[in-house]
């Protein structure tokens, strides 16, 4: 059985990654500073090697097959100067994601605002059709269990763009890892916790992204907002730039429906952005070969659920 490393367990995406390595079949090992008891409780019970609150470099050894570092580890940190010593393979989160979906089509969800929420509804029409999917998400998501699954069977991996830095031994950004084939891109707005000194960082950094979508791939993109709609009249001949904007709803006694060719379907509106994001939603799931008609009777039901 191969076995695994993981440093800073305690970033909630590394802990449901060392959980989705072990469900592989890896001998995995973890560590972190901050462990709480639960979490160490819950790392025994599903298998995982944890030594304690901390960081215990003597514990690396030749036969690890490799690393996977947290965004948050440092350059000194005791257990990655061990890994280096001992000339053992480590990777990024992304790096890692990537190599284990290399073989899948990749729909990556990136912007400031709307991830979760597109995503939340590319997952209920998918599981609405029974598709199988992996997915590699920074936010929980109610619909699923955790943050990441990966098998060996499903042909679509779902993945939240970051912007942020990627490691302590690469700086450059996470989302230049994942080379989507569909790729959505909401709005740009720009803050110093983004990493990036300046808009204009910012902004090179989503047009980097751009240009990692894989030949002949898709970029569906907000059409409000300037500074992406600039970009996506940038990309490459082969790319094919689809861009989305508020879905149209009618009022009929007092209720709100989607206005479709298929028909009025039922809606809740919990927000001001939930149209425009149902819109980016279902051009991403008509790539992956959910048919509209499905995607609005699956999206009916999912905001109509969501009512208090």
């Amino acid at each position: 059985m191969r076995k695994v490393h993981l440093i800073s367990v305690t970033e909630p995406l590394l802990f449901d990654l060392a959980l989705a390595i072990h469900q592989k079949g890896y001998e995995v090992s973890v560590s972190g500073v901050g462990l709480t008891d639960t979490t160490l409780a819950r790392l025994e019970k599903e298998g995982c090697t944890c030594h304690g609150d901390g960081w215990f470099p003597e514990r690396l050894t030749k036969d690890i097959h490799f690393v996977v570092l947290g965004a948050a580890v440092r350059q000194d940190n005791p257990e990655l100067i061990r890994a280096k010593e001992l000339g053992l393979l480590v990777l990024s989160i992304p790096e890692f994601i990537f190599q284990r979906t290399k073989e899948k089509t990749r729909v990556v969800v990136a912007g400031s605002r709307g991830k979760k929420t597109i995503i939340s509804m590319i997952v209920c029409a998918l599981k609405r059709q029974k598709l199988a999917f992996d997915y590699a998400l920074t936010s929980e998501v109610p619909l699923l269990p955790d943050r990441v699954h990966l098998s060996y069977e499903a042909r679509i991996a779902i993945i939240e763009g970051d912007e942020h830095v990627t490691s302590a031994l690469e700086k450059r950004f996470q989302l230049e890892f994942y080379r989507p084939h569909i790729a959505i891109l909401t709005n740009l707005m720009w803050t110093s916790a983004t990493d990036h000194a300046t808009p204009e960082a910012y902004h090179t950094t989503f047009r980097t992204f751009a240009s990692s979508i894989e030949r002949g791939g898709k970029l569906i993109y907000f059409d409000g907002d300037p500074v992406v709609k600039q970009l996506a009249q940038g990309v490459r001949e082969d790319i094919t730039a689809m861009p989305y904007d508020q879905h149209v709803v009618v009022e009929k006694e007092e209720k709100t429906y989607l206005q479709t060719r298929y028909g009025d379907f039922p809606v809740y509106i919990p927000d001001r952005f939930f149209l425009i994001n149902l819109n980016a939603a279902r051009l991403a799931c008509r790539q992956l070969g959910v048919k509209d008609a499905d995607f609005y009777q699956a999206l009916s039901e999912y905001s109509v659920s969501l009512q208090p």
